[in-house]
């Protein structure tokens, strides 16, 4: 191999966008993705045992939980996604749009704002109520969440890959 090609290739690696590349692939390596306790969460009555996807797993507390990914990926939040979180406390008789807060930051690298819509409710005879927004994170990496609802407080971690 002559010399301008060795050079050729040593620049052409050394760029910012291979250097992009690897570092997010090894970026998951190092995120500190939320997994499933050793003594797992179970809801309350009349939640079911299991999340209404075999791929998650329950995490929280009675006071608030949601249904992670085994994986410790949630591909589906760099385009747009469904927040489901749950509560015991929660009564859509008594609060149509509950008032819980989602906030996001991205634990490695820069990005640009988390966006999440307005709550609402949700409901389905497998999974019973619900508390509903939209979210959406600008930029892949590793996440960490933070949810309030009343007095109860949620935090986790997930990696979003690259759409």
């Amino acid at each position: 191999m002559n010399i301008s090609l060795l050079l050729l290739l040593a620049a052409l690696l050394s760029s910012p966008a291979c250097a992009a590349v690897s570092s997010r692939e090894s970026d998951r390596d190092h995120c500190p993705v939320t997994q499933p306790a050793a003594d797992a969460f179970v809801p309350p009555q009349p939640w079911p045992e299991e999340p209404p996807d075999p791929s998650r797993f329950w995490y929280g507390e009675p006071g608030l939980w949601t249904a992670l990914p085994l994986s410790g990926e949630w591909a589906q939040l760099a385009e747009w996604d469904k927040f489901l979180m749950w509560s015991e406390e929660f009564d859509v008789h008594e609060d149509e749009t509950p008032d819980f807060v989602v906030s996001a930051r991205r634990l490695d690298g820069k990005a640009s704002d988390f966006h999440s819509e307005e709550t609402k409710n949700a409901y389905h005879p497998r999974w019973h109520w619900a508390m509903l927004t939209g979210a959406h994170v600008a930029r892949p990496g590793c996440w960490r969440f933070d949810v309030t609802y009343k007095d109860q407080t949620l935090d986790f971690v997930v990696w979003v890959p690259a759409p």
